[in-house]
């Protein structure tokens, strides 16, 4: 801890070192409790922030975060006080991470109006904007539409198992030793224990290919989706270029109504944001769903700088 003066003498100091190991042992407590939960259950929400997240709300983040990158998302719902006692939302956020020792890609702390994410690779801010996008573009709409878009966001950054920094190191081959009659009739017993195990563990290899099989399904007709959306948007950006072309020249007409032209100023800005967004080779989920709201916004200014111009409105 660095205090940038002195302050009044030795009981200000224990008392500054009382309340910091007080928030401490707060932190720690919380985040055993909530990282147990996390182990088991990729969605964790505290008792008093249930009316956040529902039920089933809950169940829909958690086939989320399953379709979206499995293994690798965890979110905790906490209150605001617990945070506060913590030391801080990150603080707690961290606290929690270091409780999950060998934890794997993205943990999303929130209290439902602040956010903290934790990675365990180094595509920290890029994950962080992911969040921030969802969040903002869904503010409206409650915590559960702002998770599923930040799951939608995070696993679109993640960057893999490879580039986590505390992956296991590549394994180092033992030095044979020799062998002699004992090492052999020992080397057939763990053959038979191999066999044996291997027997017992096929149905669930098949299973688990069987579930792999279907991920890959759901996410290649998630991608074709995507595509069409990704279409269909283009097609509607350009459909509101032409129909916005026409209404230059009654905008530029000396009469041509003062409400009119400020409808047609905001069609035009609405048209090229929704042009920015779509400008990038991939546009991700957020920036889709932000192209089509300016368009759909851009056609309904239109309509009402139509009308406008057309009656002289003033």
């Amino acid at each position: 801890m660095r205090l940038s003066a002195r302050i009044g003498g030795a009981l200000v100091l224990a008392t500054a070192i009382a309340c910091w190991a007080a928030a401490s042992a707060s932190a720690a407590a919380t985040a055993r409790q909530v990282a147990t939960a996390l182990r088991s259950d990729p969605v964790y929400v505290a008792e008093s922030q249930r009316r956040l997240l529902t039920v089933p709300q809950r169940g829909q983040v958690r086939l989320r975060i399953v379709d979206a990158d499995i293994g690798r998302i965890q979110i905790a719902v906490v209150s605001l006080g617990r945070a506060q006692r913590a030391g801080g939302l990150g603080a707690l956020a961290n606290a929690i991470d270091q409780a999950m020792p060998g934890r794997r890609g993205s943990l999303v702390v929130t209290t439902g109006s602040g956010f903290h994410v934790v990675t365990s690779h180094r595509v920290v801010e890029p994950t962080a904007a992911a969040v921030r996008a969802a969040v903002e573009s869904h503010r409206s709409e409650g915590l559960d539409a702002q998770l599923l878009a930040a799951v939608d966001g995070i696993a679109e950054v993640d960057p893999g198992a490879d580039s986590d920094l505390n992956a296991p190191p590549p394994s180092t081959p033992a030095t044979p030793r020799p062998h002699d009659v004992g090492d052999d009739i020992g080397d057939d017993f763990r053959i038979g224990l191999l066999i044996v195990a291997a027997a017992i563990a096929l149905p669930f290899l098949i299973g688990a290919i069987a579930l792999l099989m279907a991920l890959r399904r759901r996410r290649a007709a998630a991608q074709d989706r995507e595509e069409l959306d990704e279409g269909d948007a283009r097609d509607g950006l350009v459909a509101l270029g032409e129909e916005l072309e026409p209404l230059d020249l009654d905008v530029d007409m000396p009469n041509a109504s003062p409400r009119g032209r400020e409808e047609y100023e905001r069609v035009l800005n609405l048209y090229e944001r929704a042009n920015r967004l779509l400008s990038t080779r991939d546009p991700s989920e957020v920036e889709m769903y932000e192209a089509r709201r300016s368009i759909e916004e851009g056609r309904t200014r239109l309509a009402a700088a139509r009308d406008a111009l057309g009656a002289g409105q003033t």
